[in-house]
Order: structure tokens, then C-alpha cells, then sequence
């Protein structure tokens, strides 16, 4: 049994194991993964959406990791974007809008608006696209790396009537209820939404 006093050196142990020789333990590339129900049918499975439970070990590395990226690339957001940023929230946009329509009420002039509701978000991110986004904004290889191992031969099982399915590997998007995935998810976006507008005569 671990002493308790122990517990913070043997954790600080393998997280500088897994950045050092970038190999990721396999109790953090497994996962269960819960249903929770949206609106509509349940008989639809499009109206489930699943959330990945992960590791203590697993939860406070990507923590780590957040932070750092953070630190480093927060301030190099695009400041439209205000989804799962510190001090901000989509209620910015909801009054950036409402001013933009009453400004246009008043002065009658005509105003378009484009709503995108990204289906699947987090599953549909093609993930050596994100590799190469993060370096494009100046995350270290090394982290890279390490990101990059937290998602090879990730493996789920579905929780399903109190019984688990066969384990099956994902391949495709970050996962659904890590800490790290909104943070990747935004600078997919930011970078899309830099390079619709970086020429205006396309």
C-alpha cells in the first residue's frame, strides 16, 4: 500500500517518465465510455452522446500540458473567439449581436448572419491536421510528441446496461471529457477561421 505522503512523488515520477521518454502508460490509453442522453429519439444513437471517463494519471497530465499551452498561446486566439476561455463565454457574442442588430435597425440597412452548428465536433477533428496546426503555432516537437502518444492505440469500451462491449481502438477526433480537447478544438478553429479571411479575394 502507498503511503499517502508518497502519492505526490510517485505521480510526479511518471509524469516526468511519460514527457522524458514520451511513452504514454496504457491505463492512459484506455478508457470507458458513458451514454448520456440528448433530445429526441434514444432509439436514434445520434442522439447519445458518449463521454469518455479517463485516468486520474491520464486527467492530471493533460492538466499539465493545458497549462503550458496556455500560457503560451492564449493571448494568439483571435479575440471572436470566446468558447472555453477564461473570462469569457458566448454570452460576449450573444451582445456583440444584439448591438450589431440594433445598430442596424436604426440605420435600415441589411445584415447577414451565418450560423454553423459543427455536428460531432470533437469526433470529426482529423488529427494529423492538429499535429501540424499546433506547430504552426509554435508548440515545441517535444509536446507535440507527447500529445500526439497520448492518442496512439487509444482504446474504448462502451458501458452499456451495466456491462462492457469488446475494446475497439479510436482513430479519428480528441476525446470527448478531456480537459485538453476544447483547447484543441479551439485552435483548430482559430487557425480555419485565419486562413477563410487571410484572402479576402478568394
Amino acid at each position: 500500500m502507498v503511503e499517502e505522503a508518497e502519492t505526490p512523488r510517485l505521480l510526479c515520477k511518471i509524469l516526468n517518465d511519460i514527457w522524458d521518454k514520451e511513452i504514454i502508460p496504457e491505463e492512459c490509453r484506455i478508457c470507458s465510455i458513458i451514454k448520456l442522453p440528448k433530445k429526441g429519439d434514444l432509439g436514434n444513437c445520434n442522439n447519445w452522446r458518449g463521454i469518455i471517463l479517463l485516468s486520474l494519471t491520464s486527467k492530471i497530465f493533460s492538466r499539465v500540458i493545458l497549462q503550458r499551452m496556455k500560457v503560451a498561446l492564449d493571448n494568439k486566439i483571435r479575440i471572436e473567439q470566446a468558447g472555453f476561455r477564461k473570462g469569457r463565454s458566448c454570452i460576449d457574442h450573444i451582445f456583440a449581436l444584439r448591438q450589431i442588430v440594433e445598430q442596424s435597425n436604426e440605420w435600415n440597412s441589411s445584415i447577414y448572419m451565418v450560423f454553423v452548428d459543427f455536428e460531432k465536433a470533437f469526433d470529426s477533428l482529423h488529427r494529423e491536421s492538429l499535429w501540424k496546426i499546433l506547430r504552426h503555432y509554435g508548440i515545441p516537437i517535444k509536446m507535440v510528441s507527447v500529445i500526439k502518444a497520448l492518442y496512439t492505440d487509444f482504446q474504448c469500451q462502451v458501458v452499456c446496461n451495466s456491462q462492457l462491449t469488446e475494446w475497439f481502438e479510436v482513430n479519428t477526433g480528441v476525446r470527448q471529457g478531456s480537459i485538453l480537447s476544447p483547447f484543441l478544438f479551439n485552435l483548430a478553429m482559430d487557425w480555419l477561421m485565419r486562413e477563410t479571411i487571410k484572402d479576402n479575394s478568394r
